[in-house]
C-alpha cells in the first residue's frame, strides 16, 4: 500500500460468552461481547491487586520493529498515557517479558506481543482479542502486533513506517473496553498512517470513554449528560453516530445509538453543545464497529443524512 494511504490497524476478536446478561440499552461507545443483548465489557478492577491490570511482554520481537528506543519502552509509554489521565483511575502493573509468543485466550494473562507466529490478515497492524465469564467481565486480553508491519519505536517521526507508540494507546484502549470512535482524529479512530503520532496522545473524547468505565474522584459529580433519540420514519435509528461539540467549535465526544434509537453521551463539561447525528459512512463505517452489530444480532440502520440539532 502507498504511502499516506489509510491502513486499518485494529481488528476486534470478541470471543462468545455464555449469554443471560441484562440488556443495556444506552451507552457510551463501549465494546460490547457477541450476542450479550447489549451489555459492555468491564474489568473487576477490585479483584486485581492493588486494582492494577497486570501485563507480560514477549521477548521475541519481530525485525520489522526498528527504532531508538526498545519495545519495552514504548509499551511502558503507551501504559502510562492512559494511566495518567486526571479523569479516569486506570492503573497497570508491567510483570516483566516472557517467552511465550502466541497469545492463548484461556489462561488469563494479558500478554502484549511483537513477534507472534499468528498471521492477522492484510492490512491489520494490530489486533485486541477479548474474552471473558458468564458475568460479563473481562478475564483475558492479548494484544498482537503484525508480524510483517514495518514499526518504527522512535519518538521522532518517521514517515515510512507506523508509529509503534500511537499504535499501542489505541490497542491499550480496547484493552480497557473503547471501541472505535467515529472521531477521525481521536486515538480510538480505527485507522492511522505511516509517520502519524497524533494518536499517542488520547484526545477528549478517548479520556471521557475510559473515565466512564473507571471514574477518578468527583468526575461523574461534576460532569454532565446529553440524552434523546434519533429517529427515521418514527422508528430508532440503529449506529447513528451522534456528535456533541462544544459552542466554540471542538468537538467533546462521539457516541452510537442503541438500536432504539436512543443515545446517552454523558462526561461533558457544563456548557453548551451542539448536537449532530450522522451515519456511519467513511472513512469510519459499521464495519468499525462490529461488537455493536454482534451484541444487538441487527444491521445498521441506512438511508438518511447528517442533521444538526
Amino acid at each position: 500500500m502507498s504511502r499516506g494511504a489509510r491502513r486499518l490497524w485494529s481488528t476486534l476478536v470478541l470471543l462468545p460468552l455464555v449469554l443471560g446478561w441484562a440488556h443495556e440499552a444506552r451507552s457510551y461507545a463501549f465494546l460490547r461481547p457477541p450476542d450479550g443483548g447489549g451489555v459492555a465489557w468491564r474489568w473487576d478492577l477490585g479483584s486485581l491487586s492493588s486494582g492494577r491490570i497486570p501485563w507480560h511482554l514477549a521477548e521475541v520481537v519481530s525485525p520489522q520493529v526498528i527504532g531508538d528506543r526498545s519495545a519495552e519502552a514504548v509499551l511502558l509509554a503507551a501504559f502510562a498515557h492512559w494511566e495518567g489521565l486526571d479523569e479516569s483511575s486506570w492503573q497497570f502493573a508491567y510483570e516483566g517479558t516472557t517467552r511465550r509468543r502466541d497469545r492463548d485466550d484461556d489462561d488469563r494473562v494479558q500478554l502484549i506481543t511483537l513477534g507472534s507466529s499468528e498471521n492477522l490478515g492484510e492490512g491489520v497492524l494490530a489486533a485486541t482479542f477479548l474474552s471473558g465469564n458468564r458475568d460479563g467481565l473481562v478475564t483475558d486480553v492479548d494484544i498482537v502486533f503484525g508480524r510483517g508491519v514495518p514499526f518504527t519505536t522512535s519518538e521522532a517521526v518517521d514517515p515510512t513506517r507506523y508509529d509503534l507508540e500511537s499504535v499501542a494507546v489505541h490497542e491499550i484502549g480496547h484493552m480497557l473496553g473503547l471501541e472505535h470512535s467515529g472521531l477521525i482524529r481521536a486515538t480510538m479512530a480505527p485507522f492511522t498512517d505511516e509517520g502519524d503520532v497524533h494518536q499517542r496522545t488520547p484526545e477528549r473524547d478517548d479520556r471521557i470513554g475510559a473515565a466512564l468505565l473507571a471514574p477518578a474522584g468527583d468526575f461523574l459529580a461534576r460532569t454532565g449528560t446529553l440524552a434523546g433519540n434519533v429517529t427515521l420514519d418514527g422508528l430508532g435509528v440503529f449506529l447513528a453516530h451522534v456528535v456533541a461539540t462544544r459552542i466554540d467549535g471542538e468537538v467533546a465526544a462521539g457516541m452510537l445509538t442503541a438500536p432504539d434509537g436512543s443515545y446517552r453521551i454523558d462526561g461533558l463539561e457544563p456548557g453548551v453543545y451542539l448536537v449532530h447525528a450522522e451515519p456511519l459512512d467513511g472513512p469510519v463505517d459499521a464495519r468499525n464497529v462490529d461488537s455493536q452489530r454482534q451484541a444487538f444480532g441487527r444491521s445498521e440502520t441506512d438511508g438518511y443524512a447528517t442533521t444538526f440539532h
